[in-house]
């Protein structure tokens, strides 16, 4: 083979590679999270489960499916879109209540730590989930989409 030859095959291998990469990456696509723009007064009587020891939660309107908040400590939240980040599962997420560690999908079975939304290994999920922006000032939680916050 001749220099032109094998700049030749490089480039159309790397073609190849790149349009692969590209197709196989979208599979994985999320896109089941809604507008979220709210705040609550987390220590109030009324959101009575985030006060719950050190690791509160409380499900919350809005997103796709609902928020779930999450206090993992006393000035630090999370806040998760509840759709489940699986291709073609239409799960809603849960909290496992036994831990108030583990949120999990009822439909695959998939499981995240509350506490960064990384999946569990074994879980068919693979991806971590959607995450919305929180902002705490000591007295409201501000819970928004990340864009623009």
């Amino acid at each position: 083979m001749n220099k032109f030859n094998i700049v030749k095959y490089i480039k159309r291998t790397f073609i190849i590679v790149a349009i692969a990469l590209v197709t196989n990456s979208c599979q994985d696509d999320f896109d089941e999270w809604g507008y979220v723009n709210f705040f609550i007064e987390p220590d109030t009587t009324e959101y009575f489960n985030l006060n719950d020891g050190s690791r509160g939660w409380e499900y919350m309107e809005g997103g796709n499916r609902g928020v779930l908040v999450v206090r993992n400590s006393h000035n630090e939240f999370m806040a998760y879109e509840r759709s489940c980040v699986l291709k073609d599962c239409k799960g809603r997420l849960e909290v496992d209540k036994a831990t108030n560690v583990i949120i999990f999908c009822p439909v695959c079975n998939s499981q995240w730590l509350s506490v960064d939304g990384s999946p569990l290994q074994g879980s068919k999920a693979t991806r971590m989930l959607y995450a919305y922006c929180t902002y705490y000032d000591g007295w409201r939680l501000y819970v928004r989409n990340c864009s623009g916050f």
